[in-house]
C-alpha cells in the first residue's frame, strides 16, 4: 500500500445495573469516514474463496513456539492485578471536524456485533478466561490471574512468541501476478491490514488449538461486492475472469513467493479480508466494501475494530455453532483513562500467560516503522502485539505489521522485519487521531 487513505475499557459495575455498551460498540459510522490505509501503488484481487475450509486442520499443521523470557519464574510486572476495562459508555461525537472514529454506538450495519453478557465480560475484565491445553477455561474466582493456571509459575515480566513464521505474514500487493501467474490490479488489497493483523493472531491459535487452518488455506477469492449488495464499482479490481466471462478474483496460498521472498498466509488473509462471514453478517468479509448510502467502496476503507473482534472470535472458535462470540475476544476504546494499564496488562495475559496475541488499530503517525518527518501518514491502522518486556526501560511491546515494504516503503518498515516499540508510544498511536482501541 503506497498511501493508505488517511482518514480509518475502569470496569463499569453499577450495584443493580451493568451499563455495557463495549464490545459490541466502536465501529467507525462509514458514511464519509476516511479509511482505510491505501499507501500503495494501484492494484487488484477478491472474496469468495473456493476449494477450502479454514476451520479444517490438516493432519500437521506448522506449529508456532514461545519463547519465554530467560526468567520465566520472575514476578508478574506492575502491582496486584486489576480487572481490564471492557465495560464503557459511548462518547460524544468529536467536534470541529475531527474524524469520526470514537463512535461506538454505531456498528457497521451489515456486520452487525453480536452481544456478550455482563457475566462474561466480567469474567473476562477479571482475566478470569484462559487457555490451559488448548481448550478455553474458566478459571476460579480465587485464581490469581497472573499464574500461569497449567503450571502455577508467576506470569513473566517478559515473553516474546516465537515470529520464525509469522513475521512472514504479508498481504498480498495491490497488483500482480498472483500464485496462478495470473495479472492483476486491485486497489482493496492495500488495505487489508486489518485482515493481515488478524490472521497473525489466528495464526498462534491454530498452533495451540488445530485452528483455523492459517497456514493452508487457499482459492480464488473475488471481493464481495455483490455479497455487499452494490454493484461492481467502475472504475475497479482488473481480476481474473472464467471462460463465460464471470469474475472469478486472484488466487492465493498458503505460502508463495511471488514477490521475490516467502510469503505466509496469503490465502487466509483474503479469506478473512474477503469471503469469512459470521452468523448474522449479511456481507462477507472483514472488510467494509460499501458505505451506508449503499454505493460501493473503492479501495475498501478496511474494517472497524468491532469487524476484528467478531472475526477473532469466529475463527479462533473453530466456527462454534454456540457460544463463540464469547469464545475469547473483547474490546477496551482507546478513550478510557485506564487505557495504557489495560493494554499492558492484556497483552501480559493474552501474550505472557497464554501464548496468544492482541490486536491494535491504532493510528501510523505513533509506529516506528511509518516514520517520514513531517511526512508521516495519519492512516487507520492494524498490528499484532507478539511480545512485551514490562521491566524494561522504558517498557516495551513488540508487534507484527503485515504492510510489508511494498505497501510502506518508508526507511523503517522491511519484509519480515518485526517491530519494538515503547509501550507508551503504542498507546498513544492508539489514541492518536484514526485510533480505535484493542481487542484482547
Amino acid at each position: 500500500m503506497v498511501g493508505r487513505s488517511t482518514a480509518r475499557w475502569r470496569l463499569i459495575l453499577l450495584v443493580g445495573s451493568v451499563v455495557l455498551a463495549v464490545a459490541l460498540a466502536g465501529a467507525a459510522l462509514f458514511a464519509g469516514l476516511p479509511g482505510g490505509r491505501s499507501d500503495a501503488a494501484t492494484t487488484s484481487p477478491s472474496a469468495r474463496v473456493a476449494e477450502v475450509s479454514p476451520t479444517l486442520a490438516p493432519t500437521e499443521i506448522a506449529t508456532p513456539t514461545v519463547t519465554p523470557a530467560p526468567t520465566p519464574t520472575a514476578t508478574p510486572a506492575g502491582p496486584t492485578f486489576q480487572p481490564v476495562d471492557v465495560f464503557a459508555t459511548p462518547s460524544a461525537p468529536p467536534l470541529h471536524g475531527a474524524l469520526p472514529t470514537d463512535q461506538v454506538d454505531s456498528p457497521a450495519p451489515r456486520r452487525p456485533v453480536p452481544a456478550q453478557s455482563a457475566e462474561w465480560l466480567s469474567l473476562k475484565a477479571a482475566g478470569r478466561i484462559g487457555l490451559v491445553g488448548g481448550q478455553v477455561v474458566v478459571l476460579g474466582a480465587g485464581v490469581d490471574p497472573l499464574l500461569n493456571p497449567g503450571t502455577g509459575l508467576a506470569v513473566p515480566t517478559a515473553r516474546a512468541l516465537d515470529t520464525t513464521y509469522a513475521r512472514w505474514i504479508i498481504e498480498p500487493l495491490g497488483y500482480g501476478p498472483d500464485v496462478k501467474g495470473t495479472r492483476f490490479t486491485d486497489q482493496n488489497l492495500w488495505n487489508l491490514c486489518e485482515a493481515g493483523a488478524t490472521t497473525a493472531a489466528l495464526y498462534y491459535w491454530q498452533g495451540l488449538t488445530g485452528h483455523p487452518y492459517v497456514t493452508g488455506t487457499a482459492g480464488y477469492f473475488l471481493d464481495p461486492y455483490a455479497a455487499e449488495g452494490v454493484a461492481w464499482p467502475s472504475p475497479g479490481p482488473t481480476v481474473a475472469r472464467s471462460g463465460n466471462g464471470a469474475r472469478i478474483g486472484t488466487y492465493w496460498s498458503g505460502t508463495d513467493t511471488v514477490n521475490g521472498y516467502t510469503a505466509h498466509a496469503r490465502g487466509y488473509i483474503m479469506y478473512i479480508g474477503m469471503a469469512m462471514q459470521p452468523p448474522g453478517w449479511q456481507s462477507a468479509g472483514e472488510a467494509v466494501y460499501a458505505d451506508t448510502s449503499g454505493k460501493p467502496l473503492y479501495p475498501t476503507i478496511g474494517a472497524p475494530r468491532t469487524n476484528i473482534q467478531v472475526a477473532l472470535n469466529w475463527e479462533a472458535s473453530g466456527h462454534a455453532a454456540a457460544g463463540w462470540a464469547e469464545f475469547w475476544y473483547a474490546s477496551v476504546m482507546r478513550f478510557e483513562p485506564t487505557a495504557a494499564r489495560d493494554l499492558q496488562m492484556a497483552v501480559t495475559l493474552d501474550v505472557g500467560r497464554d501464548g496468544v496475541p492482541v490486536v491494535v488499530e491504532l493510528d501510523t503517525h505513533g509506529l516506528p516503522n511509518w516514520q517520514a518527518g513531517a511526512a508521516t501518514p495519519h492512516i487507520r491502522h492494524s498490528v499484532a502485539i507478539v511480545g512485551y518486556d514490562n521491566a524494561a526501560s522504558p517498557p516495551t511491546f513488540t508487534y507484527i505489521d503485515t504492510c510489508g515494504r511494498a505497501c510502506n516503503s518508508r526507511g523503517g518498515n522491511q519484509d519480515g522485519q518485526v517491530h519494538v516499540i515503547a509501550q507508551s508510544q503504542m498507546v498513544l498511536a492508539m489514541q492518536d487521531t484514526v485510533g480505535s482501541g484493542f481487542v484482547w
